[in-house]
């Protein structure tokens, strides 16, 4: 049983939490925080400015920024405004940058001061490219401030967007070959929610995330923006996952207008062997932690459950489904390597690539899935088959 009710239009979820818990924090970071009633007040100044600024519905607005309550503000903007996000990675060259702005079409770009001077240099046409500035710092010339926009006020029309209109377009790893870009719908992105989010790990309105993953990433999407906003949660947006510490850094108490202690965090191993193998006080106990991008393995579930009393759960997906496509049950039963079966309303065949055939049990082949997640274009390009996930993501099938 999934929680269709969340499968609705953002700006609808952004407004129900924000008229019975005006006050409850929706997201902070280590510089400020937003409550819901803010949240929905200023992403909709945000979409307005959006659309003053001659960008049409359809339009492709790249987001390139920190881990900061801004980069959650501009994500659920960009979508008030009928346009499509595209998030970019903040750490990256400046020839990253430049072939995923040609490649996604962007027509404007909200980052920080640092970013229009170098998205310049390639030349032509990111010379002329509009751009809203987060973050302390003047606002280079040509820019305009991020500040200003989500105070504005002027009336504007948006929250026209569909279910199954384009709102997002994040690009895959490149692991096969180059990075490319998937284009997603709300409907499509709060399937993880509502199938497995809210379902399997019961992400509630009671939870306070803490989120040490970069937020262009689509784990942190999900659950973390998206996720958030649908069943009007808190999240702590951690800084750095990459500093020495990791989640140690991160206040052990709950950030000032939280609310109460963090419930559950989600990362990479990684990010989990730099928490149980740091020094510092650790943080509270948890009631879960996820974990994605590779398997757990034995060994560091045993060292978290130790170090924090928290079960630590893997879960499976791709860039191309929008979300998870499998994940380890709290209720159910866990074998060593395997991420779990499922999630409801997801078909997963594990088969021969040439051919197409099943493999048999325990032998290792080639993910095809199909889901409600799936990215329209893919939808549409193989009606009659399941999705292909690339070849180097293989999994085992349970026997």
């Amino acid at each position: 049983m999934t929680r269709d009710e969340l499968i609705r239009p953002v700006p609808a979820l952004l407004k129900e939490h924000a008229e019975p818990a005006p006050e409850r924090v929706a997201y902070a970071d280590s510089a400020h925080g937003v409550t819901c009633a803010g949240l929905e007040r200023r992403t909709r100044a945000l979409a307005g400015h959006l659309t003053r600024t001659g960008l049409a519905r359809g339009d492709r607005v790249a987001i390139i920024r920190g881990n900061r309550v801004e980069a959650a503000e501009s994500c659920l903007a960009v979508l008030r405004a009928g346009m499509v996000g595209v998030p970019l990675d903040p750490r990256s060259s400046d020839a990253e940058p430049a072939h995923f702005l040609k490649d996604s079409r962007a027509a404007f770009v909200i980052t920080d001061a640092a970013h229009p001077v170098r998205l310049r240099r390639p030349g032509s046409p990111y010379d002329g490219l509009g751009a809203l500035v987060a973050g302390p710092g003047p606002v280079p010339d040509g820019a305009r401030s991020f500040h200003s926009a989500v105070e504005s006020d002027e009336p504007a029309e948006i929250d026209t967007l569909g279910l199954d209109d384009p709102a997002r377009m994040p690009y895959t790893s490149g692991t096969t070959h180059r990075p490319k870009g998937v284009l997603s719908t709300q409907r499509a992105a709060l399937w993880s929610v509502a199938a497995c989010y809210a379902t399997i790990f019961g992400l509630s309105s009671g939870d306070r995330l803490l989120w040490p993953l970069p937020q262009f990433h689509g784990l942190s999407h999900s659950p973390a923006i998206l996720g958030v906003t649908a069943v009007g949660a808190s999240a702590r947006i951690a800084g750095d996952p990459t500093a020495p510490g990791g989640l140690r850094q991160e206040p052990v108490t709950a950030h000032e207008g939280l609310g109460g202690p963090f419930t559950a965090p989600a990362g990479v191993p990684a990010t989990y062997h730099r928490l149980v193998g740091s020094e510092g006080a650790a943080p509270p106990a948890l009631r879960m932690c996820l974990v994605a991008g590779a398997p757990s393995g034995p060994a560091l579930r045993t060292a978290m459950e130790e170090a924090l009393g928290a079960p630590l759960f893997d879960a499976y997906g791709s860039t191309e489904t929008c979300g998870i496509i499998a994940a380890v049950r709290p209720e159910g039963p866990r074998a060593d390597g395997s991420c779990g079966p499922p999630v409801p309303g997801v078909e997963v065949r594990v088969v021969e690539p040439r051919s197409g055939a099943d493999v048999r049990d325990a032998a290792e082949g080639e993910v095809w899935v199909r889901s409600p997640g799936l990215s329209p274009r893919t939808r549409r390009e193989r009606a009659e088959r399941a999705v292909r996930i690339p070849p180097s993501s293989r999994i085992v099938r349970d026997p």
